[in-house]
Order: C-alpha cells, then sequence, then structure tokens
C-alpha cells in the first residue's frame, strides 16, 4: 500500500538569496523516528518522475501544508524539472513567487517539507504530491519524520480520523478479499493517476539455475539465451582431441607434400626424406625457406630415363640463318634433314 509522508529539512541558499535547485531528497535511506525507513535510489527517481508526468501537473509548494487542510493555499513555487544525481540525490529546481523569494530572503521561512509517497513492498519513494515552506521541523536535528496518511494525515498538526481498511475496502466498492494492489489501484483511477506496471520476475528453481550456471534471480530472457547457447555449443563444437587431431593431420600432409616437392628438385635425397618430414611437420614455413637457398644435390635432369629438352632444329637460330644464305626452305630441311 502507498503511504503518503512527510519530512522536514533545512533550506540550503547560497548568500541570501531564494535558491533555484534544491535536494529534496538525499540519496539511501532514511529512517523516521518510529523506526520506518525509506529508500531514495535511481530507481526511485524514475518511479517519483513517472507519478508526475501521468499527474499532468507541476508539483507547488505552499505555506504550511495549507493545501492538504482543504483552505486556502497560495503557491509559494513551483518545481519545474526534478534531476537525479548520483550519491547525491532528488534535486528540483523551483520557479519561486516574489513573496516567498522575499519570505526565504528575509530568513522568515528557514524549512521545507515535501509531501510523497513511499512503496510498502521495497520503502522506496515513489511519487511527489506538494512541498511546504514551514517553521516547524519535527525534530532538533532534522531527521526525517514520518506520518502515514490512508485517509489523511494523522499527525499533528493535520490529524485526521482514519478510515479502517473494511469501511475503505466498501468506500472503494472492492470486495472483502482485496489486496492492497486493489485498494490502490482503485484509488489511482479515481484519482485519474496512472499507476507505473510492474514486472513479476519469477524465481528460477535452484536446480535449474545451478545446471545453468545462472542466479536464481536471473530474468526470463537471460534463461532462454542461456539454453540457445548450450544448444549451439552442442550442435557445433568439437572436443579438444578431435581438433588437435585434425589439426596434426594437417600439418602432416602438408609437410609431405614439401618433402615430395624438394625431392623432385633434387634438393633433398632419399635418405634425408625422414629428417626432411619431420622439419616441415614442426616448422612448414623453415623448411620452404630452406629448400628455396639449398643447392641441387642429386641432378635430376641428368637421370636416365629422363628426356632433355633440346632444341628444335628447324627453329634453332644458326639452321635458319643458314637456310636463308643458301636459298633453302625451313620445311625441305625438317622434311629430309
Amino acid at each position: 500500500m502507498r503511504k503518503i509522508s512527510y519530512l522536514t529539512a533545512k533550506i540550503s541558499r547560497e548568500e541570501s538569496k531564494a535558491p533555484e535547485w534544491m535536494l529534496l531528497f538525499a540519496a539511501g535511506w532514511g529512517k523516521l523516528d518510529d523506526g520506518t525507513q525509506f529508500l531514495v535510489d535511481k530507481d526511485s527517481f524514475d518511479l517519483v518522475d513517472a507519478f508526475i508526468a501521468a499527474h499532468g501537473n507541476d508539483i507547488h509548494f505552499d505555506y504550511e501544508h495549507a493545501s492538504l487542510e482543504k483552505a486556502a493555499a497560495p503557491a509559494a513555487g513551483w518545481i519545474k524539472e526534478l534531476v537525479w544525481e548520483d550519491n547525491v540525490g532528488i534535486k528540483a529546481r523551483v520557479e519561486w513567487t516574489g513573496k516567498a523569494a522575499e519570505f526565504i530572503d528575509n530568513k522568515e521561512y528557514r524549512y521545507f517539507s515535501p509531501v510523497f509517497y513511499i512503496r510498502d513492498k521495497d520503502k522506496r519513494v515513489c511519487g511527489l504530491d506538494s512541498v511546504a515552506l514551514t517553521n516547524r521541523p519535527a525534530t532538533s536535528n532534522l531527521t526525517p519524520i514520518l506520518a502515514t496518511l490512508f485517509a489523511g494525515l494523522e499527525t499533528e498538526p493535520f490529524k485526521e480520523e482514519k478510515m479502517d481498511r473494511k469501511q475503505l475496502i466498501a468506500a472503494l466498492g472492492l470486495k472483502d478479499d482485496a489486496t492492497d494492489m486493489d485498494i490502490l489501484t482503485a484509488v489511482a483511477k479515481q484519482a485519474g493517476v496512472t499507476i507505473p506496471e510492474e514486472k513479476t520476475i519469477e524465481k528460477i528453481p535452484t536446480a535449474i539455475a545451478a545446471a545453468l550456471d545462472l542466479s536464481d534471480t536471473d530474468t526470463e530472457s537471460v534463461i532462454v539465451a542461456s539454453i540457445h547457447a548450450l544448444k549451439q555449443t552442442n550442435k557445433t563444437m568439437v572436443s579438444v582431441e578431435d581438433f588437435n587431431r585434425l589439426k596434426k593431420d594437417i600439418a602432416d600432409r602438408d609437410a609431405t607434400e614439401a618433402v615430395a616437392a624438394a625431392m623432385a628438385k633434387g634438393k633433398v635425397t632419399p635418405d634425408q626424406k625422414d629428417w626432411a618430414i619431420e622439419y616441415a611437420t614442426t616448422n612448414l614455413e623453415g623448411f620452404r625457406v630452406y629448400v628455396s637457398k639449398a643447392p641441387v644435390v642429386i641432378p635430376v635432369d641428368n637421370l636416365p630415363g629422363k628426356k632433355k629438352e633440346t632444341a628444335d632444329p628447324v627453329t634453332d637460330e644458326a639452321t635458319v640463318k643458314v637456310a636463308g644464305m643458301m636459298g633453302v626452305d625451313l620445311e625441305d630441311i625438317k622434311k629430309f634433314g
């Protein structure tokens, strides 16, 4: 159930002027005199920002919470912008009325008191109703003070009669077993406020989380992505043993081919074959450099049975020259020798 709360803090000023920017809520946990805690963080700021956007009106400053008493409540100023500052909190840019600025400049008002909503499930500040200029801080050390509201503020000077749960449910036309969220939704609907939707994250069974190496609080999208990755791994990955075996086969093949080519050129003798294959297997690039620089140790061109390339007797340069001088036709030379 959301609660309307208020706290009091001192106005921080530069020199003697009413501040344009002021810290509404300090970052972190605030503890109240009744032991209740509330949290202000970036998520809290987002909730407040969404709340104000849904409400559609500028948040006003008044005097001494007059607007909560349903009395005439002239504005002291208007909040024109809210920002979040890491490790600092929620800041507000205020456009003061001339009268309020004069009060602050003259130190006739020294404190401000925001009226806000908190969320039961995580104690985050989630909405802002108004802010008052006041001279009645609740504690001497300015510790924030909480006043829980169901149908109005319970603490002085804004005490109203409290409506119990059954009366509230009946007034809203809800069933007897209505939950806190049902009540909140009904109240928000009557007030014309849209409550931001919250996604419920189901807890992953511990055994499944452990098998997938996940936390039991990971979201559904993380679970699905992990399962897809696991399926892809099973389809495409090979074992380390298979990879190393394939790598060795390729190295052996390349080494054998390189040594065979070197032997064909006469740069590796048959009794050097084992050495050459071992060299090429461990350092193929180095073996290729060796072959390029090594001399021919076996004159393979002069081996028996190997035909030497000879010049064509017809197109031999000397033959062509002599035939030309003697006027002999080259075709005759080719035919008769």
